[in-house]
Formats: structure tokens, sequence, C-alpha cells
């Protein structure tokens, strides 16, 4: 099984490789703390002996659902492989949940933005917006990994044949999402652009002012 060291890496000789022991997949899956921070962690496969050994180090939400949806719904083939795709496949519906998550939130804060009266409520938007630029970047560093693991996976592991379709399927929805998640930080760049502009344009405004006062408060001459 993988160290610490090794999970940590991110070369991808690194993170996708076959040797004497098996073939080894280390993948990151998106993730939400108790105080709603954002990460990835990085899990370790091993298929060996049609087995499939994983390693982790947090509960994980796609690994959760996966779960519940196992005791209700039976797998059609029931290899190692199968049970991989249908782990990264939970994986990708939830970033997906994800993107959608952070439109919704993008279309409240232009609200407020572009409404630009500063105050609490717009400084509160602004932390938010920084926020959901790093949830962002973080699902997509996520989709891409897991678009080189899947990549790996057809390349090398001699999918079976509904497998491979699964596999390539998963792949055709991550280049679907993958403009989406690009999309969002076109919006967040644009909407830190628009309140730069309006405090630039309240600086202005208050300086002006002072400066009206200076000069009738200045003393004869």
């Amino acid at each position: 099984l993988a160290t610490r060291p090794e999970l940590e890496d991110i070369e991808a000789s690194a993170r996708f490789f076959e040797d004497d022991d098996g073939l080894h997949i280390h993948s990151f899956f998106f993730f939400e703390d108790a105080e709603d921070h954002a990460g990835n962690s990085t899990v370790a496969f091993t298929i060996r002996d049609g087995r499939l050994f994983t390693l982790r180090e947090r509960e994980l939400p796609a690994f959760r659902l996966y779960r519940m949806r196992a005791r209700s719904q039976s797998m059609v083939d029931g290899n190692a492989y199968e049970l991989l795709l249908d782990l990264f496949e939970t994986k990708i519906e939830q970033l997906a949940d994800e993107i959608e998550n952070i439109y919704s939130d993008l279309e409240q804060l232009s609200r407020v933005i572009m409404e630009g009266h500063q105050g609490d409520e717009y400084d509160e938007a602004l932390s938010t917006l920084a926020e959901l630029e790093d949830i962002g970047w973080k699902v997509r560093l996520c989709l891409m990994d897991t678009q080189r693991a899947l990549n790996f996976l057809v390349r090398k592991a001699r999918l079976p044949g509904g497998q491979l379709e699964q596999a390539r399927e998963i792949l055709r929805d991550i280049e679907s999402l993958l403009p989406h998640n690009e999309s969002l930080f076109q919006k967040v760049n644009f909407l830190m652009q628009a309140a730069m502009g309006f405090i630039n344009i309240e600086q202005n405004r208050i300086i002006k002012i002072f400066s009206v006062v200076s000069v009738v408060f200045l003393p004869p001459t």
C-alpha cells in the first residue's frame, strides 16, 4: 500500500503505474470539512488478483454516497474495475453538483455586487466570491486528475467491454464539465473586476469630498 509521501506525489508516473504488486491509481476526491473548507484528498487504489484495495485518510462524500446506493443497486459484472469506475462515476456526479451550486451562488453574489452598495453585505459577498474561486479551482483539479486516471486505465488495464464503455462515458462527462468549470472562473473574474471598479469609484468620491471640505476650511489668505 502507498505511504503518505507517495500519496502526496503529483507526478503522473507516481500516481498511475503498474508493477509486480498490481495496477495502481492515486486519485483526488473532493470534500468539504466541518468548517466548509474545500479540499482534495488522494485515495490510493490497487487492483490485484481481481480485487480492489483502497487507502484513504478520511471519510469522503463520494464513498458515502456509493455505499448508500450499493444497498439498493447491484453491480452488473461484479469485478474490481466496475467497482473502481462506479466510484469515479459517483465522484464526477458530486463534482457536477458542486459546479451547479457555484453557479447558483454566483447568481446571488452578482446581484449584490452589481448593485454597488458597499457595506457588510458587500464585504461578505467579496469574501464568498474568493471562497467560490478556491472551490472551483479544486473541482477543476479533481476533474483533470480523474481524467488522467481514466486515460491511464483505458490504456493499461485491458478493461472488459462493459467497463471500457463505462470509462469512456465518464471521460465524456468530464469533457462536458470542464468548459462549465472554466466559465465559472470567467464569471468570478468579471465580478471581481466589477467589485474593484465600484470600490475605486467610492474611494474617489470620498477623496473628492475630503478635498472640498479641506478647501472650505482653509484659512483666508
